[in-house]
């Protein structure tokens, strides 16, 4: 078996270090509720806790206070004790007075809850959009890259190609010209065979178009992006006739919830899904997520990781243009926000010491004392915390 194993094994309570599984941590605790949720937490949950344990080996400690936050995230106390909380609408619980990174790139568990958050803006945007008379679409971008091209000269090249795209009469006229009101982008990035590959979807507002004027539509946005792509220097002549068939998808009258092409292993995409969760994406036949890194580890992932983190440091996943969030009434919120659940209303069921935490940390159990604390019974967690080696009278 190989270390990715033996450490989703540990975390979600099959590991080697001594701790029980979920629904054996006492005679009386009642083993359903884990039970129920076991296969949830072992995709989700414990996975994304595993992920960001492996992020945090990859990284010099002596760098932390940059770059590399997400190694203190979820992990270090900001506080003498760590709050255990339980929302009782949600059915979830939480933890307080840790650190937090706030990153959507580096980190798994804090992209993934800043995702969700964003896909609720971007369902927002939709029903406004059709409110108010415009037919939102989904155009994705994508241009030709190799192995040997850097991340970096990647996405320099692209942000340049995005900044051309949007400059000059043509442009102007043809916002004019189809009733354009405004877009949200949402970078993805995935790296396969050849190498690294940038793209975005962006979610368009226009006015509702004929067939015809659907046709003009695509055709203006192909040759425009081929234009660009050229001029920065991302296609070359041979190269373009295959530019033209795939760098550019446009589909008309999206809502969220339509259910796109695009699909991972089990889960289908509607609109607002795909833009807000495109990070959140595992292995498919174009490449990898570089979360995808954490778990295969395989020879040349750990630069290609670091590679990743500093390449994406300070990028916004998702942009808006200017002014759109107001008109659609959505309020302007940093993914460290987001990422801080401590914000959320929930019940504080009990404060764990120094101590405490310690051995939670050391015994790789975060997120399965989390699958405790969703029973909102705090004498539940004080079992599991005797279960994993937690004497009170030591």
């Amino acid at each position: 078996m190989d270390d990715s194993a033996v450490s989703l094994r540990a975390e979600s309570g099959q590991g080697t270090d001594g701790g029980a599984p979920l629904g054996n941590t006492a005679k009386s605790s009642p083993p359903s509720p884990q039970a129920k949720r076991a296969d949830r937490y072992e995709g989700l949950g414990y996975a994304r806790f595993v992920l960001s344990r492996h992020a945090r080996q990859l990284k010099p400690n002596a760098m932390a206070g940059d770059v590399y936050r997400t190694v203190d995230c979820r992990y270090v106390r900001r506080d003498r004790t760590v709050g255990v909380h339980f929302s009782a609408v949600h059915q979830g619980a939480h933890y307080s007075n840790l650190a937090t990174c706030g990153s959507v790139w580096a980190c798994p568990v804090c992209c993934a809850l800043i995702q969700q958050r964003r896909r609720v803006e971007l369902a927002q945007l939709i029903e406004w959009a059709y409110a108010n008379d415009y037919r939102p679409l989904m155009v994705t971008f994508t241009f030709p890259h190799t192995a040997f091209d850097t991340l970096e000269d990647l996405m320099a090249k692209q942000k340049q190609a995005f900044e051309f795209l949007r400059k000059g009469s043509p442009w102007d006229k043809f916002k004019k010209r189809y009733g354009y009101g405004g877009l949200v982008r949402s970078l993805e990035l995935t790296h396969g065979e050849n190498g690294w590959h940038p793209h975005t979807h962006e979610i368009w507002l226009i006015r509702d178009l004929s067939p015809i004027e659907e046709v003009a539509f695509v055709e203006f946005v192909r040759e425009r992006w081929l234009k660009v792509c050229e001029r920065v220097g991302l296609v070359t002549e041979d190269k373009r006739f295959a530019f033209m068939l795939h760098a550019v998808d446009v589909r008309f009258g999206v809502s969220q919830s339509d259910y796109l092409a695009k699909q991972d292993a089990s889960r289908a995409w509607g609109a607002d899904r795909e833009v807000a969760t495109s990070t959140s994406k595992s292995g498919r036949a174009s490449g990898v997520h570089p979360h995808e890194f954490l778990i295969r580890r395989a020879k040349g992932d750990s630069a290609r990781y670091l590679d990743y983190v500093h390449a994406m440091k300070g990028r916004a996943q998702l942009f808006w243009s200017h002014g759109l969030k107001a008109r659609v009434g959505v309020e302007d919120v940093t993914d460290e926000v987001l990422a801080d659940e401590s914000l959320e209303p929930a019940d504080l069921l009990g404060l764990l010491s120094a101590d405490q935490w310690s051995l939670v940390r050391r015994r790789r159990k975060r997120a399965q004392l989390l699958d405790v604390a969703e029973t909102g019974d705090w004498l539940q967690v004080l079992r599991f915390l005797k279960s994993i080696g937690w004497d009170a009278y030591a």
